[in-house]
């Protein structure tokens, strides 16, 4: 009697693992799928953002051709930047910052704020603007705060003027404001909340350890999300996705449970218990 009792105790223990096993397989297996999901949206999420970023500071590229590199005199600013933010429509304003102080401006309307800011002094964030003046290249800042409201992306470009015995002489700097709501809907954002994911983006500072939001609070990348790293001129930002109700939901891992419970008892019913007890409980 107790080596049936015992032999009925093994059945459903092995049965259990087996379903076990089994059960939280098929859970992995769906968690594993779902993190593909968000790792894939997440890849052309960042793609098309990179692409529409680096389209669009093309136009402050374009825009140093107002300044004559032999004087240093602005030529048609106001002619060339309607033009160019024409051309390019994630461009909110463009702006020429002689010696570093910005100055020019368009549209002026709705940007007065920054008209006189000395990107040089402004030690909250020039650290970017020091990045690109050494490295004579476009370095990008934010997504950020705007001094003149909103939310955007600034990319700045150091023009040099070349002086009497050929040396390139800093004048001042080219920049460009990119509507960072636009430039998010122009990525396709809506694809992950139709799909049931959500995400979030921090940028790195130049020479900051945090990861700061538009906001400029700090945010831990990570965790238990898909984190991937997003490289631009200069700039560092860190694009984390996640599903919105879990990679499994308590529903799933409740069912999970109850299947094992489930099966853990019809073995001890019909197959675990001794040969005579399952007799008599048919006979009943």
């Amino acid at each position: 009697m107790k080596s049936a009792r015992l032999q009925s105790y093994l059945a459903a223990l092995v049965v259990a693992c087996l379903v076990s096993f089994l059960a939280f397989s098929i859970l992995k297996i769906l968690e594993l799928q779902r993190r593909s999901e968000a790792r894939e949206l997440a890849q052309r999420f960042a793609l098309k953002l990179v692409e529409r970023v680096n389209e669009t500071a093309a136009g402050v590229y374009m825009l140093t051709a107002a300044v004559d590199r032999r004087t240093g005199d602005i030529l048609r600013f106001e002619e060339l930047a309607e033009e160019l933010l024409g051309n390019f429509p994630l461009m909110r304003a463009l702006e020429l910052a002689p010696g570093g102080v910005i100055q020019h401006v368009h549209p002026q309307r709705g940007n007065e704020a920054v008209i006189g800011h000395d990107l040089l002094l402004d030690k909250t964030r020039n650290r970017e603007v020091h990045l690109a003046i050494s490295r004579r290249q476009m370095a990008i800042a934010g997504p950020l705060v705007l001094r003149q409201g909103g939310v955007g992306v600034l990319a700045r470009y150091p023009i040099y003027t070349i002086g009497a015995d050929g040396r390139g002489r800093f004048w001042g700097l080219s920049i460009g404001v990119i509507d960072f709501p636009s430039l998010l809907l122009v990525a396709a954002e809506n694809e992950f909340a139709q799909q049931g994911y959500g995400y979030e983006i921090c940028w790195k500072p130049v020479g900051s350890e945090q990861c700061r939001n538009v906001n400029g609070e700090s945010v831990v990348t990570g965790g238990n999300t898909e984190h991937m790293v997003i490289g631009l001129s200069q700039a560092e930002w860190h694009l984390t996705a996640s599903r919105k109700e879990g990679w499994l939901t308590a529903f799933e891992i409740a069912m999970a449970l109850v299947a094992v419970l489930v099966s853990t008892g019809l073995t001890w019913r019909f197959v675990g218990r001794p040969a005579g007890e399952n007799t008599d409980s048919l006979k009943s």
